[in-house]
């Protein structure tokens, strides 16, 4: 088995850097943050109900500051549910070089987002490969060693679990939200 899954690992990365050799430049990258950031995409392991309903909350809170949101879940086990406020993938959805292989996914990736925002503590080899992909301005995910994920990654434990990932991410932005007067010569 363990031979097996370097084999597909080392097709995953492949297939990823040269996916990201042809992926366009993002347009205006960098001149983003929280506050004035209008798209906003979720990324999320929606695996357990818990996490679920934090991330759907901070979601509704990010609506109400009038952001557009849109949600993109990942179950761990097959799900035939379609009654989701959120589009979804399964692990049964990724293919044998553990990308994600689903119109939502494909869609998702797509989408030019001000910012994209993967709320979850640990890394995980399918999210980043969404994240590597995405047109979003500035994406904001988990530390990971592969750094052509993201332009901003959290550091938390994952027995911190997903609201205090939250709270660190609102404070790292918002630390970038700063609004700079010109100097007065």
């Amino acid at each position: 088995m363990g031979l097996l899954q370097d084999i597909r690992l080392l097709a995953h990365r492949r297939s990823l850097k040269q996916q990201l050799r042809h992926k366009g430049k993002s347009k205006g990258r960098g001149a983003v943050n929280l506050n004035n950031a209008t798209s906003i995409g979720i990324l999320f392991d929606a695996s357990e109900l818990a996490d679920r309903d934090a991330v759907l909350q901070y979601a509704e809170k990010l609506r109400k500051r009038g952001k557009r949101v849109n949600l993109l879940g990942y179950f761990d086990d097959a799900t035939d549910s379609n009654s989701f406020a959120f589009k979804f993938f399964t692990r049964k959805q990724l293919d044998w070089a553990l990308r994600p292989n689903n119109e939502d996914a494909r869609d998702f990736i797509a989408q030019d987002f001000d910012l994209l925002l993967n709320i979850d503590p640990v890394s995980k080899i399918h999210t980043e490969y969404i994240a590597a992909l995405s047109k979003a301005k500035l994406r904001v995910g988990p530390s990971t060693e592969y750094t052509y994920c993201y332009d901003l990654m959290i550091d938390t434990t994952a027995r911190a679990g997903i609201r205090p990932f939250i709270e660190q991410m609102e404070a790292l932005l918002g630390k970038t939200n700063i609004q700079h007067e010109p100097a007065k010569v």
